[in-house]
C-alpha cells in the first residue's frame, strides 16, 4: 500500500472508531432511514387492506394513474415514485450527521492541532474523512432500498395476478440507488467539510449543510401535490449536476482545509 493510502486508511480507521464511540450519532444515523422506510410501507399496507378501490379512485384523480396492472401495482408504483425524493435524503443527510464533525469536532475534543502535526497529508486527512462518512451512509441508504423494495413486494404480490412481477425496483429506483445516491453522499460529504473549514460550530456547520436538501423536500411537496412529476429525465439531470457539484466542492475543500489557517483561527 502506497504512502498516501496508508495514511488515509489510518484517518478512516480513526474516524469510524470516533463513529463507534458516539451511540447518539449511530442512533440518529439509524433512526432517519428506519422512519423514511417505515411510513410508506404502513401507508401501502393500509392503503392495500383498507380502501384500495377508493385510493386508486382518489390517486386516478389526482396524479393520472393506470390501474391496468391492478390496483396493488397501480398503488406500489405510485408511491415508489413519489417517495423517491424523500429517500434520497438520506445519501445526502447521512454524510452531514458524520462529516460536519470532523473538523468541528476535533477542535471541540482538541485533537485537532495533534491531528494537523502529524505528517498526515492534508489530502489524506481529507480522503480518509470522506470515505469513512460517505461508505456508511451509502451502505446504510442500500439496506434501506432493499427493505422499502422488499417490502413493498411483499406486501403487493398477494394481491396482484399469479406470475406477475414484482413492482420494485424499477429502472428509475435503480438508478438512483446505485448511481445517484453515492453521488448525492459525496455532495453532502463535501458540503460538510467545506462549512466545516469556515464556522468553527459544528453545529452551525450541520444546520447550514442539512439546508442541502431542502430542494429534494420541496420537490416532494410539488409532486405530492400533483404539480410535477419527477421521472427519469429530472434524475439523470440531477446526477450530472450532482457529479459536477461534487468536483467544485471536494476542490474547495481541500483549497480551505488550510493547516495553518485552521491552527490560528481556533487556537
Amino acid at each position: 500500500m502506497t504512502a498516501p493510502l496508508r495514511g488515509a486508511r489510518v484517518m478512516v480507521e480513526k474516524e469510524l472508531l470516533e463513529l463507534r464511540r458516539s451511540p447518539l450519532l449511530l442512533l440518529s444515523m439509524i433512526s432517519l432511514p428506519f422512519t423514511v422506510v417505515l411510513m410508506p410501507l404502513g401507508l401501502y399496507a393500509w392503503l392495500t387492506h383498507a380502501a384500495p378501490e377508493q385510493a386508486v379512485d382518489f390517486l386516478r384523480d389526482l396524479y393520472g394513474i393506470s390501474a391496468e396492472g391492478g390496483k396493488a401495482a397501480a398503488l406500489a408504483a405510485l408511491l415508489a415514485k413519489n417517495w423517491l425524493p424523500m429517500f434520497l435524503v438520506l445519501p445526502i443527510f447521512l454524510p452531514i450527521l458524520i462529516a460536519a464533525q470532523s473538523v468541528g469536532g476535533e477542535r471541540e475534543r482538541r485533537t485537532l492541532e495533534p491531528l494537523l502535526a502529524t505528517p498526515v497529508t492534508t489530502l489524506e486527512i481529507i480522503l480518509g474523512k470522506s470515505v469513512a462518512a460517505v461508505v456508511p451512509s451509502v451502505f446504510i441508504t442500500w439496506i434501506a432500498a432493499a427493505i422499502f423494495c422488499g417490502g413493498i413486494d411483499w406486501l403487493a404480490l398477494p394481491h396482484m395476478p399469479v406470475g406477475a412481477r414484482a413492482p420494485l425496483p424499477d429502472a428509475t429506483w435503480l438508478f438512483a440507488t446505485v448511481v445517484l445516491s453515492p453521488l448525492l453522499a459525496l455532495f453532502g460529504n463535501a458540503i460538510a467539510v467545506v462549512l466545516g473549514s469556515v464556522v468553527a460550530d459544528p453545529r452551525a456547520a450541520q444546520n447550514l449543510a442539512g439546508m442541502t436538501v431542502v430542494p429534494l423536500l420541496g420537490a416532494l411537496v410539488a409532486q405530492l401535490a400533483g404539480r410535477v412529476s419527477l421521472g427519469w429525465r429530472f434524475y439523470s439531470v440531477l446526477a450530472i449536476a450532482t457529479l459536477l457539484a461534487d468536483i467544485a466542492l471536494v476542490a474547495l475543500a481541500a483549497r480551505l482545509f488550510d493547516r495553518e489557517k485552521l491552527l490560528t483561527r481556533w487556537r
